[in-house]
């Protein structure tokens, strides 16, 4: 059985890979960057969250999403 610190582990290991991803991502983008916010609450708690979007069409002219920090 995994451990819950085994868990935690993993996903700070695979945040910090998709963070660089994310930075090469967008130095190379040579057009604009649009981007969009979003808030909301939990029902069941007293705490609100807040997420920022960038949107960007990558070399092939694939539309991209990245959740930024």
């Amino acid at each position: 059985m995994v451990s819950r610190n085994t868990i935690k582990s993993d996903i700070f290991k695979i945040y910090d890979v998709e963070k660089v991803k994310t930075m090469k991502a967008l130095e190379k983008i040579q057009g604009r960057v649009a981007v969009t916010t979003d808030m909301w609450t939990a029902s069941n708690q007293k705490r609100g969250y807040m997420v920022i979007t960038a949107h960007f069409v990558d070399d092939s002219w694939n539309l991209q999403s990245r959740i930024l920090r």
